[in-house]
């Protein structure tokens, strides 16, 4: 009479437990990278604003400073659009010019006369660029000062 032998046959495979846990684990990687993709598209939407931002400043502190100095006029200038064409690219940007006699001690006065001390030489141009961003409202800004030659 033959022996019969049982063999012991060895799983391969995974349980429904082992699954889920795994799938369970790849969501959460997956999740993390998907909120730092967001947040990485946030502040990449920031720097470019800020960085159109600037070069928008800059061009408006060139436009002051080619200006003579005479017709660089004293005052707080208010806050305007940079450009009316709802379709350009700067359309969400709006500019504020001031322009300030500068006192001896470099605090800006926007009197029509220096106070005592001060320069009547010497005018500080302040540029600032506004753009809207996620519930507020960001902005840049540049200083710089004209001399009287």
């Amino acid at each position: 009479m033959k022996r019969k032998t049982h063999l012991k046959l060895k799983h391969r495979g995974f349980t429904l437990v082992e699954v889920l846990l795994a799938v369970f684990v790849l969501e959460i990687g997956l999740l993390g990278v998907a909120g730092f993709y967001a947040y990485s598209l946030n502040i990449a939407k920031f720097a470019r604003n800020e960085t159109t931002a600037a070069n928008l400043a800059q061009g408006l502190l060139d436009e002051q400073l080619s200006s003579s100095f005479d017709n660089l006029s004293v005052g707080e200038g208010g806050k305007t659009a940079y450009s009316s064409d709802p379709s350009s690219p700067f359309a969400n940007f709006k500019k504020q010019v001031d322009i300030a006699w500068l006192a001896a001690d470099l605090t800006a006065s926007y009197t029509q006369i220096p106070g005592p001390g001060g320069n009547e030489n010497m005018k500080k141009i302040t540029v600032t660029v506004f753009w809207p961003f996620e519930s507020g409202e960001k902005s840049f800004q540049m200083a710089t000062i004209k001399a009287k030659h």
